[in-house]
């Protein structure tokens, strides 16, 4: 019979060291500068933290149980967040940041919260001293890697959904592009234009202000009033196409419309398909969940057939006249397929050309690098076409803010 070595239970508490204050002094700092460093990752992913925020995580670890991941994981999102719209970015980050798995922490079961059978602790009957040793080593390095120092991802949110496809975009997803249109700005170039304004940098005198305030100081010019130009600003109509051949697209870019238009004033947006409806008004709602509501009821051709010509011709004739001007950028978001006549579609586009400063088009079918525009739609309209650009993620949509700020 083979001689077998048993290792005596007791010989465990001569092998593990014991902490002392010390040694807890250095982890719960540890642990705090890691939190401060995770508050620092939200804000770079634009989810604001307040300092007083970041004192109450640090003040609630205290009352849970910071060994038990879920509550760790509440005090967290508890207090550092002071909106709801933030959570899935929160969550997101947590998993990356604090490598709990792939999952939430639960409240209850689960793989987050309990360790599997295989990462149970196992008294081995028979094995050497150093054995022990090895395995009291790596038992207390997965106790301490709550706390242990780990690189701070550099990975930023914003990266991976800037380069991927609305039409591969999962549910799950719908929240974090949500915030990403929200962190898109566009700043429309100024210039200077014909009418004047008081102001007191002004290198232009005022003569006619320095008069009339000079009738309260009996005749006697007391001080001299200067002016300036007043900045002009390109304005923006938008033509969106809600057909069944953009349906994928349709929301997603209705939704950078809601955000674009808070930075510029003064646009004019319209969906078109087999006709045309202004929803300037509806994107004024406060919420864009509200406005996509609202749109679903009034517009009643989206996903249907395209009559591009048709619509072009009923925007002309109805709006035209006030929004066809030389400070104005069109710009029309569609794949170009047309089923209605081509020589009033070509008609109408030469109509915007004479009209507008710039026409852009935008269409998501560019995503691919052997497309050509051989449509007969797209044909018609491309000799009027400024800036065609793809328009089927996130940062193809800031290569077309940069092409604007620049017009």
């Amino acid at each position: 019979m083979p001689r077998v070595l048993y290792t005596p239970p007791e010989s465990f508490k001569r092998v593990r060291r014991e902490f002392t204050e010390k040694d807890y002094q250095e982890r719960s700092r540890a642990l705090i500068k890691r939190i401060l460093r995770f508050a620092v990752l939200l804000r770079k992913n634009r989810v604001p933290v307040h300092t007083a925020s970041e004192i109450d995580t640090i003040a609630a670890l205290k009352h849970v149980d910071i060994n038990n991941r879920f509550e760790f994981y509440m005090a967290l999102k508890a207090n550092m967040l002071v909106s709801y719209k933030y959570y899935a970015v929160f969550d997101y980050l947590f998993l990356q940041f604090w490598k709990t798995g792939v999952t939430i922490p639960k409240r209850y079961g689960g793989s987050s919260e309990e360790p599997d059978e295989e990462q149970k602790p196992v008294i081995k009957q028979s094995g050497s001293d150093e054995d022990t040793e090895v395995d009291t080593k790596k038992d207390a390095k997965k106790e301490s890697n709550l706390y242990a120092e780990t690189a701070v991802p550099t990975y930023s949110l914003s990266e991976r959904l800037r380069e991927k496809d609305f039409e591969e975009v999962k549910d799950a997803d719908l929240n974090l592009f949500d915030e990403a249109f929200k962190n898109l700005r566009i700043n429309v170039k100024e210039r200077k234009g014909r009418r004047f304004k008081s102001s007191n940098k002004g290198k232009i005198i005022d003569l006619p202000k320095s008069i009339r305030q000079s009738r309260q100081k009996g005749g006697e010019i007391m001080k001299i009033y200067t002016r300036e130009r007043k900045p002009k600003r390109s304005k923006l109509v938008l033509l969106a196409d809600v057909s069944g051949s953009m349906d994928i697209y349709s929301t997603f870019l209705i939704k950078f419309i809601y955000e674009l238009q808070k930075y510029v004033p003064d646009t004019e947006t319209f969906v078109f398909g087999t006709q045309l409806r202004r929803i300037s008004d509806l994107l004024s709602y406060r919420s864009i969940r509200s406005a996509l509501a609202m749109m679903a009821k009034q517009v009643l051709f989206w996903s249907g057939g395209t009559d591009i010509g048709g619509s072009f011709a009923e925007f002309n004739d109805h709006y035209g006249g006030k929004l066809r001007k030389k400070n104005r950028i069109l710009v029309i978001l569609s794949d170009g397929w047309d089923k209605g006549d081509i020589e009033l579609m070509r008609k109408q586009v030469a109509i915007f050309k004479k009209g507008f400063k710039r026409i852009i088009w935008l269409n998501p079918n560019l995503k691919y690098d052997s497309y050509q525009p051989l449509c007969l739609g797209m044909a018609a309209a491309m000799p009027y076409v400024d800036h065609f650009l793809p328009c089927h993620n996130i940062k193809t949509l800031e290569a077309f803010i940069e092409v604007v700020k620049k017009i």
